[in-house]
């Protein structure tokens, strides 16, 4: 049985926080497959990975990762739109 989707997000928020020294961010999302949580997770400056322990299931959900550039959640993810 699936955790409820907020606490799952908050719950996966902690976990990462031990895997990675980079920016994160924890979304629940979906697709043709249904709900899942998507852990975004950027590289380093110099573009390295910053994080391989990304767990498939967490809490009953299907976990998808995505790493994305230096400071994309930042000013991608995190900026206002106007």
């Amino acid at each position: 049985m699936k955790t409820d989707s907020d606490i799952a997000v908050k719950n996966l928020m902690d976990f990462m926080v031990g895997q990675t020294e980079s920016r994160f961010k924890v979304k629940q999302e979906g697709d043709d497959s249904g709900s899942y949580l998507c852990v975004y997770v950027e590289r380093d400056e110099q573009g390295n990975r910053t994080c391989d322990t990304v767990p498939d299931k967490f809490e009953g959900w299907r976990v998808v990762s995505v790493t994305t550039p230096h400071e994309f959640i930042k000013y991608v993810m995190e900026s206002r739109k106007e």
